[in-house]
């Protein structure tokens, strides 16, 4: 082979390689041009809220994204019949023949007010398109199209009072007898700020509720009591009442903390509290407050969610045998050596007979605490329903695990000298939604019937 013959073969295998590169790279940069301008990717939405039903005003948040080619459209319509209203529309435009000014994702929250529709209550449906910049489809993009059935209900429910508690006190209980027309998601009473969620009495269909309340010891006026009723497509309604307020006058108690209490009371602490630092009575101190506002704070969480059953029936017992040694809403103040260190409200009743004398549960109801609670020691606290709560305090021993059942006058445990306890005996609290009244009218049969059964089942017994 010649050497001219071999040199026109290399240039030829040269040129056959650039060109077999330079249409490998040509396809490959097609191929890459492909899966970036016509990628078959549709976009995405979500929405974050139930939007099955529409009310007077409906927040909507949804999130719509794609990824790959940004989004061009996104419209939401409502449709009822023949008659289509756009609710939300959003257009973006392509700047270049390869470039777009479309976002990513979009999170958007939406306030709708159907009255502006001009659409009637009832059935309709929910259209919402989303379109990205792809060249596929012709270059009119990929499209995500979907529908959700929804009701319009611009009425909101209707809320009728049919009793109120006429005269309550500070540290008292009452209750509101109320009718709701139609379903509803939530309602309840609030009185200065204080929510008590309602039951039902009875058969549902009916439509009667009944909510519980207790006024905090210090309540100086009532300043708003109002049923709040809130429906599925969530519409509310409000309707207030008054009320009475009638003053009592609490009991003023001194107490003297002496070194022999410090000393057996605080290792009991320690054990519990290690963050405990400085003197005995400064230790005290801390627990008698501080650790006592936490522990307010765990029967609050302990009673949180009531069951909607009530669960009692009758009076509330009284510890059997027992003599009475503090009252309730006694304000106290604690000396040491002369000396005042602190101030507190006793939320309960101190009952005492003799040492280890046995617990019974006052009235029907499943057990929501059993444990270890700071100043009140070892306590057990009962859910009667509908918001009604007992609390036992100062065991000895505890006689019942979360979630027990017990029926009235059932042993539930021993009395004792657990927590801020001098001597041995029961501190017994009753509590309504969270809020702690007297146990006084819980124990009488007469303040029962008449201010409760006698309006919930017109005299007769359930």
């Amino acid at each position: 082979m010649s050497d001219s013959f071999r040199r026109m073969t290399e240039k030829k295998s040269a040129k056959s390689m650039i060109l077999t590169l330079f249409f490998l790279a040509l396809i490959a940069s097609g191929a890459i041009a492909f899966f970036k301008y016509f990628e078959q990717e549709k976009p995405q939405i979500n929405f974050h809220n139930d939007i099955s039903t529409f009310g007077l005003n409906k927040e909507v948040k949804f999130t719509v994204s794609d990824a790959r080619s940004a989004i061009s459209l996104i419209e939401i319509v409502m449709t009822q019949g023949s008659k289509s209203v756009t609710i939300y529309e959003k257009k973006f435009s392509r700047v270049g023949f390869f470039e777009n000014n479309g976002p990513k994702k979009i999170e958007e929250t939406i306030t709708l007010e159907s009255r502006g529709l001009g659409l009637a209550d009832g059935k309709a449906e929910l259209k919402v398109t989303v379109r990205d910049f792809s060249f596929w489809n012709w270059m009119s993009g990929n499209e995500t199209t979907i529908t959700h059935p929804v009701i319009l209900d611009t009425h909101p429910p209707k809320i009728s009072i049919l009793h109120s508690t006429r005269y309550v006190r500070p540290g008292g209980s009452a209750m509101v007898l109320y009718k709701i027309d139609g379903t509803v998601a939530k309602h309840g009473l609030t009185v200065n700020g204080h929510f008590n969620p309602g039951f039902s009495v009875g058969d549902e269909k009916d439509g009667r509720y009944v909510a519980f309340f207790g006024l905090q010891y210090d309540t100086e006026k009532i300043d708003k009591a109002v049923i709040n009723a809130t429906d599925l497509a969530g519409n509310t309604s409000s309707a207030g009442f008054g009320m009475i307020l009638k003053k009592p006058k609490f009991k003023r108690d001194t107490i003297n903390i002496s070194d022999n209490f410090l000393n057996l009371k605080i290792p009991e602490f320690s054990q519990e509290y290690t963050q405990l630092t400085g003197s005995l009575v400064d230790q005290f101190v801390y627990v008698n407050s501080k650790i006592r506002e936490e522990n307010y704070q765990a029967i609050v969480a302990a009673t949180a969610n009531p069951s909607p059953l009530r669960l009692w029936d009758g009076p509330f017992g009284r510890m059997t045998g027992s003599s009475r040694m503090a009252g309730f809403a006694e304000h106290r103040t604690y000396f040491y050596n002369g000396n005042e260190i602190d101030k507190q409200v006793h939320l309960g009743i101190d009952l005492a007979s003799t040492k280890r004398a046995e617990i019974q549960a006052a009235n029907r109801g499943k057990v929501v605490f059993a444990d270890y609670l700071g100043i009140y020691g070892n306590t057990i606290i009962l859910d009667h329903g509908q918001g009604i709560f007992s609390l036992y305090s100062h065991l000895s021993e505890i006689g019942v695990a979360p979630g027990e059942l017990k029926d009235k006058g059932a042993v539930i445990g021993l009395s004792g000298t657990t927590g801020m306890a001098g001597g041995d005996h029961l501190h017994f609290s009753i509590l309504v939604n969270g809020i702690f009244v007297s146990p006084v009218e819980w124990w009488d049969q007469h303040w029962l019937q008449v201010n409760i059964d006698d309006i919930l089942f017109g005299g007769n017994s359930r």
